[in-house]
């Protein structure tokens, strides 16, 4: 007879360092915890992060369902021994199933090489109001039908790989305000009115992907047509009734993070954790604070003990996780990578490379080109003021690395004269706005093209302010590119050139620079509305 694990089981937990320390190791015995997600705080290339997934692997004597949020785009963990692809939007430019599958084929033979189980991706949010703070670029867009054949060629492609996906942030938050990495987002919606689009794309994925063992995540939103009191994250209504009742999904359920600060700033963790395995999750994602994990471990145990946490619900949830595991263990890869090129670990960077490029060269938009700018000639003088990108929200992590030099690199690639790079961080331009635009304009009318790049204006307003300035100071020269929004382009003036790329990842940038030289016909298109921002 087999016999149940404890409440602590249910947990997945994150930890610090780039190995298996006695602390988390006896952090996992303590808990029974049967899975852990990694970030970036934990890798710092592809093998390492094999033979850290083995030593987890090691430290217990239960399977270890092991996750990472590798979406591509914004949201990455590994960017070294491993391929760093455009993300959603980007996709949503292209406009193309076929390469959104080759995408998930490619990262998913990559993850499973590395060792992993599940990737935390894709984002099927519909990117429905521009002043979206947390999903944005990590969206497909706004067309339901377009995001859900991405989608699901997406999964598709991981699945073919051997690895897990999950479709993320049910029930929807591309419609909040409000960013659930800080606080509670409350969409104040009838069902009626969200569930066209939001909940579709998941009845319809749920329906097209059976077979390809999906799961979902949910996340901290209210939204009153279907709970008017509690995120979906702690509602049985949501979860329990609407998710796995009305919708009929049996797979496994995640919730997103409960040290986020939707939930930290109203009330504990631990009550959150066991507000969640109530509400119907089967994952209980605490990624940070061991005191955190210890007490909810302590408090599920204890929930069970005294019938708050149903036991046979709990049985079931520890059943769903033990057949995913199983799924996941015997799962392979039904075509094998090529070596044309082959990493330290068997993988094909060089055929991972391609696809990232053709994506990021499929997706680039020209969103206005009034005067006839484009392309710059390749031997232009062009000065080139380039925002350091810095974290927009509390998911991404960004890479410290010579942005200057990645970018001056990236025009000479392409074949143009080498630009002058003026590089800036957001944080100097507040502090010193006045001094910060002097220096990047200096000299300015002495250039042929002045290229801007331009990082998430509408929720920046030092950012907004050297927008409005730059485009007052030389429009007749100046191309503004939209990094890291491309719903910025709302604050740009009908008479000045813009593009975007959906990104400022190397492979986003190599793309960038070929675009403006018209090194190819820009194919990208917009995949969600662009509307005014508010003063």
């Amino acid at each position: 007879m087999t016999t149940t694990p404890g409440g602590g089981s249910r947990l997945m937990l994150g930890f610090e360092g780039f190995a298996v320390g006695p602390a988390f190791r006896d952090l996992l015995a303590e808990t029974g915890a049967r899975s852990v997600i990694l970030f970036a705080r934990n890798i710092t290339c592809a093998e390492q992060c094999k033979d850290l997934i083995l030593e987890l692997r090691a430290s217990v004597p239960w399977p270890l369902l092991v996750a990472v949020d590798q979406e591509g785009g914004a949201v990455v963990r590994l960017t070294r021994g491993a391929t760093v692809f455009p993300g959603n939007m980007a996709l949503g430019a292209a406009a193309d199933p076929q390469l959104a599958f080759e995408v998930g084929r490619a990262s998913g033979r990559e993850l499973a090489a590395i060792g992993f189980d599940l990737n935390l991706a894709p984002v099927v949010d519909l990117q429905t109001n521009p002043l979206n703070p947390g999903i944005g670029i990590r969206s497909f867009g706004a067309d339901r039908s377009l995001a859900t054949d991405l989608a699901e060629a997406f999964v598709r492609g991981h699945a073919e790989s051997g690895v897990a996906c999950c479709l993320k942030h049910f029930p929807g938050k591309g419609a909040a305000s409000v960013d659930a990495h800080l606080d509670l987002p409350v969409l104040d919606l009838e069902l009626s009115e969200f569930r066209e689009p939001h909940v579709r794309i998941f009845e319809d994925s749920f329906a097209r992907l059976e077979g390809c063992d999906p799961c979902v995540m949910t996340t901290h939103v209210i939204v009153r047509g279907l709970d008017p009191d509690l995120p979906a994250t702690l509602s049985p209504r949501v979860v329990n009734g609407f998710l796995r009742g009305d919708l009929g999904f049996d797979g496994l359920v995640i919730a997103d993070d409960l040290e986020m600060g939707a939930i930290e700033k109203h009330g504990s963790v631990a009550e959150a954790a066991l507000g969640a395995a109530i509400a119907g999750h089967d994952v209980l994602p605490v990624c940070h604070r061991p005191d955190r994990q210890r007490e909810a471990a302590r408090l599920l145990d204890a929930a069970i003990a005294d019938g708050r946490l149903d036991a046979e619900a709990h049985a079931r949830a520890c059943a769903r996780m033990a057949r995913h595991s199983a799924r996941r263990a015997s799962s392979s890869p039904s075509t094998s990578p090529s070596t044309s090129n082959v990493g330290p670990l068997g993988l094909d960077l060089e055929a991972g490379a391609r696809v990232a490029r053709t994506v990021a060269e499929r997706a680039f938009t020209v969103l206005a080109d009034p005067g006839g700018l484009l392309p710059i000639r390749t031997d232009d003088r062009v000065l080139v003021l380039a925002a350091r990108p810095h974290a927009v929200v509390g998911v991404e992590e960004v890479a410290d690395r010579d942005w200057s030099g990645l970018v001056f690199g990236a025009f000479e690639s392409a074949g143009a004269r080498p630009p002058v790079v003026r590089d800036f961080d957001l944080e100097t331009l507040g502090r010193e706005p006045h001094a910060t635009c002097g220096r990047l304009l200096e000299g300015a009318n002495e250039f042929v093209r002045v290229v801007l790049l331009s990082w998430n204006a509408s929720f920046s307003e030092p950012m907004r302010r050297l927008l409005e300035t730059v485009c007052a100071a030389v429009p007749d020269r100046l191309v503004v590119v939209h990094l890291r929004n491309p719903f910025d382009q709302a604050l740009v003036p009908a008479t000045v050139t813009a593009v975007t790329n959906y990104g400022y990842r190397v492979a986003h940038i190599e793309a960038l620079a070929k675009g403006l030289l018209g090194a190819f016909d820009a194919q990208g298109r917009m995949p969600a509305p662009i509307r005014p921002v508010p003063n």
